[in-house]
């Protein structure tokens, strides 16, 4: 018995290298510190610039989120906007109703069904879209400080 669990072990250490583990060369560490960091940001806008909020609430919508995210990464999209919300309203009948929020007001609302096997796809759609109305929104409001000086509209 003790022999077969010497054989098991020494099979053990010379399948798994000697017990040494490869390490990391200094490029990888470098980017692996980089996307870690823990430094405080300069500017406090930085904190929030490019935040994408979750507030899903089932796998669906949780997946829907993490594809969204990816992709709208992806495309290189937008990071100086106020932040972004992915919401879900679950519904029994038709799957997920999926809102994505700028300040506060929907830009983008799709239904995704759990049947659906498109979700990465609508998530992809999702994201180049929403891409272009924060950039469609950015341009509007820097024209519109232009075309109205008054800060508010007349009360006629």
């Amino acid at each position: 018995m003790k022999s077969h669990c010497r054989y098991l072990l020494i099979m053990a250490l010379v399948f798994s290298g000697g017990g040494q583990s490869n390490p990391l060369d200094t490029s990888q560490q470098e980017i692996a510190a980089q996307n870690t960091s823990d430094a405080t940001p300069k500017v406090e806008s930085d904190l929030i610039d490019g935040l994408i909020l979750n507030r899903a609430m089932t796998r669906l919508g949780h997946r829907f989120y993490r594809e969204f995210v990816a992709a709208y990464r992806d495309i290189g999209g937008t990071t100086d906007h106020s932040g972004l919300t992915v919401l879900e309203r679950a519904t029994a009948r038709n799957g997920s109703k999926i809102s994505i929020l700028h300040n506060r007001r929907p830009i983008f609302i799709t239904i995704v069904s759990p049947a659906n096997r498109y979700i990465d796809k609508q998530a992809k759609a999702a994201a180049s879209r929403v891409d272009r109305l924060v950039q469609q929104s950015q341009q509007q409001a820097s024209w519109a400080q232009w075309l109205d000086p008054d800060l508010a509209a007349d009360e006629f």
